[in-house]
């Protein structure tokens, strides 16, 4: 987690989040316009740790009320990024955190298209290392994944449950079955339920082959 020198303006009427106002540059900001969150595949900017290494990038004033313009940490203003690496074994390796989060700032950078911000930029860091924390799935283990209940008023929830119920993956996975979790609970117990879920599109003719 980056938090940023603020930019002199703030950047307001951005989309996709509980708050639609940045301290970020107003460049970044605007890369990000649509979503608070971008999701960037390796080899980003031909920086040799993120050879293998995937990330997500988190606008955290547009998500979380703590960070968000004009709220409790308004005091102390600052741009706060959260920038999740996977397939990370070269970064977690780094044993100087501000190595890693100089690293983090240059992928921000590269994967929106900018040059590098001055490392000066980060006025403070948090850094969590959780080796071999991504899920690998063999081919064809879909098919031993159990679905949201388990068994009567047994319901779970993951990246490794049955994709038949959501055609989703990892945190979004996630995210999608515990709100299934919810609906299905609800329903039990017959509670009023707001955890509406956005279904995916059909898998494409070519898609649908590649999974059989």
């Amino acid at each position: 987690r980056l938090f940023l020198r603020p930019s002199r303006t703030v950047t307001e009427g951005l989309k996709g989040g509980l708050y639609d106002s940045t301290n970020l540059p107003p460049h970044f900001a605007a890369a990000m316009k649509e979503s608070p969150v971008v999701v960037c595949g390796p080899r980003i900017g031909g920086i040799p740790e993120l050879a293998e290494a995937g990330f997500c990038i988190y606008d955290l004033q547009r998500l979380h009320d703590e960070f968000a313009v004009g709220g409790p940490s308004e005091e102390e203003p600052c741009a706060v990024l959260e920038i999740d690496f996977f397939r990370a074994d070269k970064i977690i390796n780094l044993g100087d955190d501000k190595k890693i989060g100089d690293l983090a700032l240059r992928a921000v950078s590269a994967a929106l298209g900018f040059p590098d911000l001055p490392s000066d930029t980060i006025i403070d860091l948090s850094i969590i290392r959780a080796k071999n924390a991504v899920s690998h799935f063999c081919v064809g283990s879909a098919s031993c994944s159990p679905g949201v209940e388990l068994t009567e008023s047994l319901y779970i929830c993951g990246d490794w449950i049955d994709r038949k119920g959501h055609a989703s993956w990892s945190t979004e996975k996630a995210v999608v079955t515990g709100r299934q979790a919810v609906q299905k609970l609800s329903a039990q117990f017959g509670l009023e339920c707001d955890a509406d879920i956005i279904e995916v599109e059909e898998d494409t003719e070519y898609l649908a082959a590649l999974r059989k």
